[in-house]
């Protein structure tokens, strides 16, 4: 018994001091792109801390966004209720995930500001831009941009009107959002930030936030010389952390060497109930 409690010591110790590194991250962002968190909040009605930086079409963008998962099949889902007046939704063809946010372009423009483009299962919407001059990066353009992912391939062409789409987007994952108002205090009041995502699974409910460590070499050397004994030799390049509630908690300390992911964390008394407060660790 000893060893269980000094081994749930041990996990809460380095989950707060995960989640103190992270408050810290979280307001260095809100910082630095205090501009496009403010567009962002206007777009949606709340604020991210949530930024990812990548590439589309070979142009250099950052995303900020939430976003809503439902992995199962279920008439009764929200994004499948959201969706059914614009899709042919069944058992075999429904929405698994929706983002939404604001892609801004560094010195470059969306090849499209409006309009709806398919890859494979994804539906993208973009619903105009926002340009922003900005001191160190130039001219900035956002794009209003909503992505929903289907369990299966669009093979039918997409025939509804992007703002329409766009705003229903947004309007399930406002709906989503004040479902789980609960709950997410409880995140705020644990970690200090907004949760970016939501995951629905039967009874289980899972509210995150994910960090790109390309954004903080602090925070990036960080976690490599925290876990160097665990995963030696590797670099990280994503965090998130979350609350998961509705399933029986327990310590968790695993790290899967195909995925090349670290997941700990630590049963967690909140208003809503006993929830896993963890943390999830991406390497390259």
């Amino acid at each position: 018994m000893a060893q269980v409690g000094n081994e749930e010591q041990i996990i809460r110790e380095i989950m707060n001091a995960l989640s103190g590194s992270a408050r810290y991250m979280a307001d260095e962002i809100k910082g630095t792109f205090s501009k496009y968190v403010d567009i962002y909040r206007s777009v949606s009605g709340f604020e991210t801390q949530q930024v990812s930086l990548g590439t589309v079409e070979n142009k250099r963008v950052f995303l900020i966004q939430s976003s809503i998962t439902e992995p199962n099949y279920d008439p009764g889902n929200y994004l499948v209720s959201a969706f059914k007046n614009f899709f042919n939704i069944s058992e075999n063809f429904y929405p698994t995930y929706l983002m939404g946010g604001i892609e801004c372009y560094m010195q470059s423009a969306p090849s499209e500001p409006v309009g709806v483009k398919v890859s494979g299962s994804m539906v993208s919407v973009y619903n105009g831009v926002e340009n922003v001059e900005d001191k160190d990066m130039g001219q900035v353009v956002c794009a209003r941009k909503a992505s929903i992912k289907f369990s299966d391939n669009v093979t039918s062409e997409v025939g509804a009107n992007p703002s329409d789409l766009f705003r229903a987007a947004f309007e399930v994952i406002n709906n989503v959002r004040n479902r789980f108002s609960g709950m997410r205090d409880d995140f705020v009041n644990t970690y200090g930030f907004e949760p970016g995502d939501i995951t629905l699974t039967g009874n289980e409910v899972m509210l995150s936030t994910l960090f790109d460590l390309s954004m903080s070499s602090t925070m990036r050397d960080y976690l490599q010389r925290v876990f160097s004994s665990v995963v030696p030799g590797q670099v990280p390049e994503l965090m998130g952390l979350g609350l998961l509630c509705g399933a029986q908690p327990d310590l968790v300390f695993s790290y899967d060497d195909m995925e090349r992911i670290l997941v700990l964390g630590h049963p967690h008394k909140v208003s809503s109930g006993d929830c896993l407060k963890y943390s999830i660790i991406k390497y390259a």
